[in-house]
């Protein structure tokens, strides 16, 4: 018996988030979806990507007993698509990528206000992508937690962006006693994950900025290259790297750029470039698990800032080994 795992328009036609079926390979169970719940169910599957214990998977795949099966469309706002449009995929966290640049060119205050802005909206986003997966998630705790890191951390650095990242856990608690849907261990643990890593990583882009402009620089350099190049490599029919291969080395080479260039000690920023490079890695794979359900180095991955996942979890050791080996 395997469970399968339905998202976005596939759990909508078939009215639940989990069903059990039986079946000796992938297809033998997804025929047994098809005729359960009817033809639409079946037009859906056919564009839909499949995963077993979160490793993608064809129709002939054996079944372990057991296995959990994650089938997931490819879609935008419920409806099919074959391939997304190269604006819907990447074009509005290019658009707040350019926002965060700008404004640490121009002031602490004003990267504070865009860190603010951008971290808001991705909070908004992860939240309501882990609602359209059948998970309670709200998403106000998330934009209190980003608003909590910024302020706290350019009035007080450090042990302000430490505090507000450990007192985002209060605001996720706060709404659960309001919303008795947000009471489950799940909710809470989702709900957690992404306050406290709007708060950390929107603090630390204030502390980096702190630090030094060109070091803020550097860092936005180094998640907006390893960000593109991954977002290539996942359009790519034919990759010449695995996405997260991709964002490692995209990470430390865009690394070695910016300390060759503009950035005060070459080595320190290296250092620091790989540390984000694997925050990077860790801050997309906690994107798809919030946002799918499960760790996936590919395929579609709702939401339209999901490319912004790991510069939140990436900031924070790009600072750190910078604060460290000063």
């Amino acid at each position: 018996m395997a469970r399968l795992r339905l998202f976005a328009n596939l759990r909508e036609i078939a009215g639940a988030t989990e069903v059990d079926i039986d079946g000796a390979t992938v297809g033998d169970v997804l025929d047994k979806a098809t005729a359960t719940y009817g033809e639409d169910f079946g037009r859906a599957l056919a564009a839909a990507q499949v995963w077993v214990d979160g490793e993608q998977a064809t129709p002939d795949a054996t079944v372990p007993a057991g296995a959990e099966i994650a089938v997931i469309p490819p879609v935008s706002g419920g409806a099919l698509a074959a391939r997304t449009s190269v604006l819907a995929e990447i074009g509005l966290a290019a658009i707040l990528a350019v926002v965060l640049v700008i404004t640490n060119a121009l002031s602490l205050q004003w990267l504070a206000v865009g860190a603010v802005l951008v971290g808001g909206m991705w909070a908004f986003d992860v939240s309501r992508s882990a609602e359209s997966r059948g998970l309670a998630v709200a998403s106000a705790p998330g934009l209190l937690g980003v608003l909590a890191g910024v302020l706290a951390t350019y009035r007080f650095g450090a042990p302000g962006m430490a505090a507000a990242t450990v007192g985002a856990t209060l605001f996720v608690l706060m709404w659960g006693v309001i919303n008795p849907d947000l009471r489950s261990i799940e909710s809470i643990a989702s709900g957690v994950s992404i306050a406290m890593t709007g708060a950390f990583g929107a603090g630390s882009l204030v502390l980096l900025r702190l630090r030094s402009e060109e070091e803020a620089a550097a860092f936005l350099f180094v998640a907006g290259l390893a960000i593109a190049v991954a977002w290539l490599s996942d359009r790519s029919d034919m990759p010449v790297l695995d996405p997260l291969v991709a964002i490692i080395v995209a990470a430390i080479t865009a690394g070695a750029i910016a300390g060759a260039v503009w950035a005060p000690d070459l080595l320190n920023t290296v250092a620091a470039s790989v540390a984000a490079a694997l925050a990077l890695v860790a801050g997309r794979n906690q994107g798809t698990l919030l946002r799918a359900g499960g760790f996936f180095a590919s395929g579609p991955i709702p939401g339209s800032l999901h490319y912004l996942d790991g510069l939140f979890m990436a900031s924070g050791p790009f600072w750190l080994l910078l604060t460290v080996l000063a």
